[in-house]
This record gives structure tokens, sequence and C-alpha cells, in this order.
């Protein structure tokens, strides 16, 4: 599978986002002008936001353990 150029640097964003960086900074500001050759502001931001609401649900899901398949209600009454 071939990934475009705009695809790839939402990749690498995604992946400094999400990953800590024992240097500081994890979205440097030469990967943030790469992501801005592909996005104007707009997309720029609903990648953000995109990536912040994975960031939200990332612990929910590993502190609630959902079981794949069953409603949220059914598991709560477990």
């Amino acid at each position: 599978m071939h990934f475009t150029g705009a695809e790839r640097v939402a990749f690498v964003l995604a992946e400094a986002v999400f990953t800590a960086s024992p240097h500081g900074e994890r979205v440097p500001g030469e990967l943030y002008a790469q992501a801005c050759a592909h996005y104007d502001e707009k997309a720029i931001a609903s990648l953000a936001v995109a990536l912040g609401q994975v960031g939200f649900f990332i612990p929910l899901a590993l502190i609630g353990k959902p079981l794949p398949g069953v409603s949220p209600a059914e598991q709560s009454r477990e």
C-alpha cells in the first residue's frame, strides 16, 4: 500500500504526539513545517483535534478494559 506525502506526515505527526521524547519537544518545528506544507491551518487544527480525541480515549480504554462486541451498558452490569 502506498501513502501520499500528506498521509505520511500525518502518521509521523501522530507518532510524535503519542511518543514521549527524552529531548523535550515532541513536535519539532521541522515536523510542523512539513505538516504545513501538506495541510492548511484548518486541516492542521482538525488533525490536532482528532489526535486529541484519540489521546483522550486511550486512557479510558486502558482503564475501563471494554469488551469487544459488548455495549457499555451491558458491561457495567457485570
